[in-house]
Formats: C-alpha cells, sequence, structure tokens
C-alpha cells in the first residue's frame, strides 16, 4: 500500500470509493480541497486504484 498517506486518509478514500467515486474523482476532489500539488494527487490516485483493485479481488464492491 501507498506509504506515503496516512491510515486515516486511506480510511477517508475507502468511504469515496464505497459512495462510488472513480479514482480519478477521489484524487482531483481531494487534490482541490486539500491544495494538493501534481504529485500528492498522484499519490491518491495511486492509493485510490489499489484499494479499488484489493476490493475486487475481494468480491467487495469499490
Amino acid at each position: 500500500m501507498n506509504s506515503k498517506l496516512t491510515d486515516e486518509q486511506l480510511d477517508d478514500i475507502r468511504e469515496y470509493l464505497a459512495q462510488g467515486m472513480s479514482s480519478d474523482d477521489i484524487a482531483n476532489y481531494i487534490g482541490r480541497v486539500a491544495d494538493l500539488d501534481l504529485i500528492e494527487i498522484e499519490y491518491v490516485r495511486t492509493a485510490a486504484n489499489e484499494l479499488e483493485h484489493e476490493n475486487q479481488q475481494h468480491g467487495e464492491k469499490p
């Protein structure tokens, strides 16, 4: 998992995925709200993609 993000941040991403947001939508939203630079937005996007993939492997909805 992406070590650049805290457990709390990963939990937030999980919640957004559960609400049906895409990885790109999550990264863009968090990037705007937190005024992140491009590399930080990419960290969020990567983490969201990884979490979504994990959910799919476990048969859960994203």
